[in-house]
């Protein structure tokens, strides 16, 4: 039996992965109207955090004299960083949700299901987001990218006292399934036609995530 959800944010709850992408080139664009500097950190670095993005972003505009003589990485990385942060908090908070995914956690919530945030944006914005979502109150608790997916799921089995065959974590990336297949839990692919997920050859998918109470049954019989 599943008794404990842990959710992945970005492109499983919220339809934002293209939101946080196009905000990098938005925040950079007086200096790198191009957007060559962003699509090339964004190559080389595709899973680096905020942080390390806008980081390797203003060495780059520094590098190539895009920015003031006396600019340093770290005052740009800063910078850019809390530009950013502010751009997405408010795309996102009034951004489209994932099909069925408020109703998905109130009927997950009245069958008694524990829930869970396992995400990787920093706690801090994501909490302020899922305040203003008005989704707080659904989850248990909230954990983000100050750690990884693999060591929030063993904090999340260790604070709801639930075995790992219990769980199942819902994302719609490659982290999200390592994570999962580290911790020996199971394992549910968000994936919409629209939608860059990177885990289409997953065992177990769904398009809506009020599907997720009906698949729980299904993987709960294969465990037998």
């Amino acid at each position: 039996m599943i008794k404990c959800v842990s959710f992945d944010f970005d492109g499983t709850l919220v339809d934002s992965n293209g939101i946080k992408k196009e905000a990098f080139f938005e925040i950079t664009s007086p200096w790198d109207s191009s957007g060559e500097v962003v699509a090339e950190v964004y190559e080389l670095w595709p899973l680096a955090d905020r942080y390390e993005k806008t980081r390797k972003i203003a060495e780059r505009l520094i590098n190539r004299k895009l920015l003031p003589e006396d600019s340093s990485v770290e005052t740009w990385g800063t910078r850019l960083a809390n530009d950013y942060t502010a751009c997405v908090e408010s795309a996102i908070t009034n951004g489209a949700e994932m099909p069925g995914a408020s109703q998905a956690l109130k009927d997950l919530s009245e069958m008694g299901v524990l829930l869970f945030i396992n995400s990787a944006t920093p706690i801090g914005p994501l909490r302020k987001i899922l305040d203003l979502r008005h989704w707080t109150h659904f989850f248990r608790a909230i954990y983000g990218a100050e750690a990884s997916k693999a060591d929030n799921l063993r904090s999340i089995a260790l604070e709801s006292g639930t075995a790992m065959d219990a769980i199942v974590h819902v994302g719609d990336q490659l982290d999200d399934r390592r994570g999962a297949e580290q911790c020996h839990c199971h394992f549910v692919a968000m994936v919409v036609s629209n939608c860059e997920s990177t885990v289409r050859e997953s065992p177990f998918l769904v398009e809506d995530l009020r599907e997720l109470p009906a698949l729980f049954t299904r993987i709960s019989q294969e465990k037998r």
